[in-house]
C-alpha cells in the first residue's frame, strides 16, 4: 500500500471541506512546513469557547496537527492511519514526574478516544504533555468525515479536561504548601 503525497493532500482537502461545513477551523500545511508530508492543522473546539460572544483570544486556541502514518511498503496492510496530536499548554514544572504520570494515568482512564502522553518528543529537551489519537480507515476508502469530526471534538474536550486537571493539581499543591 502506497499513499502518495498527492493522495494525502486530496484526503486532507476533502476533510477540510467537511470541517469547514461544521465550523471547525482547519488548514492544510504543504510538505516542508511542519513535516516532510502534508499536515492538517485543526482548531480544537473548547468548552470555554462554547457560546461565548466576542473575539477568540490567541490563548483560547487549541490546535492539533494531523498527519498520515507512513507504513512500511514491504508489509501488506489493509488499513491506513491518520494521527492527531496536540500539546497541552499547562503549568506542571513544579510537579515531579511521578505526580505528572499519576495525573496522566487518571486522565487516560477517562478518555473515550486517544491517550495522553508525557515525555520527550522529537526536537524537545524537556518533557511535554500531549493528547494523541489515531483514526483508522480501510485502505482504498476515504476517511469517514463524521468520525474525524467527532475525534476532533473529543480532543477539544480532552484538552480542556487535561488543562483543568493540571490547574487544579497546582492549586491543591499551593494550598497544601500554605497550610504547612
Amino acid at each position: 500500500m502506497s499513499f502518495t503525497i498527492e493522495e494525502k493532500t486530496e484526503e486532507f482537502e476533502r476533510l477540510k471541506e467537511f470541517l469547514d461545513s461544521v465550523e471547525i477551523a482547519a488548514e492544510i500545511l504543504p510538505p516542508g512546513k511542519l513535516t516532510e508530508e502534508p499536515s492538517l492543522l485543526v482548531c480544537l473546539p473548547s468548552v470555554e469557547d462554547a457560546g461565548r460572544e466576542g473575539e477568540i483570544r490567541p490563548e483560547d486556541l487549541h490546535v492539533a496537527a494531523g498527519y498520515f502514518l507512513n507504513l512500511d511498503d514491504t508489509e501488506q496492510r489493509l488499513t491506513k492511519y491518520l494521527i492527531f496530536y496536540t500539546q497541552i499548554e499547562a503549568e506542571f514544572s513544579s510537579m515531579s514526574d511521578l505526580e505528572i504520570l499519576t495525573l496522566i494515568n487518571q486522565l487516560n482512564r477517562t478518555v473515550r478516544v486517544g491517550h495522553y502522553f508525557y515525555g520527550k518528543v522529537d526536537g524537545s529537551d524537556a518533557a511535554v504533555v500531549q493528547y494523541r489519537t489515531t483514526v483508522a480507515c480501510a485502505d482504498g476508502e476515504p476517511f469517514d468525515e463524521g468520525v474525524i469530526g467527532d475525534t476532533i471534538v473529543e480532543m477539544g474536550a480532552g484538552y480542556d479536561i487535561a488543562k483543568e486537571t493540571f490547574a487544579r493539581a497546582n492549586k491543591d499543591r499551593e494550598t497544601a504548601a500554605e497550610e504547612r
